[in-house]
């Protein structure tokens, strides 16, 4: 398990946080450590991911929609994700190969800044859990 990887189980142990479970990529060279949970919005539980490894990055991922893109919607939800990613400098929004629309944010989190992951994360997760209440409904309509 990387150094950050530990540092943010440390963190929601500490917390008594039970809200994720996590897996070690095993034989990765950057020794990816992997913690699943969920993030409620509108009434829907979105799949979250909070990807930790040796790099200098760590990665929130939401999957806000799966298998959503559409002959139909293409161009409308595909202006409707840049324009989001031109208004919330935070965050990335595309669509993954299978057409599910998902949400990345990149934290810039060196190894020795890693006791601070936990609060670092979950700062984040405020920031995306806003954005996500005010867009989703949006983000929806145009999806269907």
């Amino acid at each position: 398990m990387a150094t950050k990887a530990r540092a943010f189980q440390d963190f929601l142990d500490a917390k008594e946080i039970k809200a994720f479970v996590s897996e070690t990529i095993e034989n990765d060279p950057e020794q990816t450590t992997v913690f699943r949970s969920h993030v409620e919005v509108d009434g829907q539980q979105l799949p979250l991911l909070v990807l930790l490894d040796r790099s200098i990055f760590s990665m929130i991922r939401v999957q806000v929609s799966p298998k959503c893109k559409t002959e139909e919607n293409e161009l409308a939800v595909l202006k409707l994700a840049n324009d989001l990613n031109l208004k919330y400098k935070p965050f990335k929004l595309y669509f993954d190969g299978e057409g599910s629309l998902i949400l990345d944010i990149c934290m810039i989190t060196p190894d020795e800044k890693a006791e601070e992951i936990g609060d670092m994360v979950y700062g984040m997760f405020n920031v995306m859990i806003t954005f996500l209440n005010e867009n989703y409904r949006t983000m929806m309509k145009t999806i269907w």
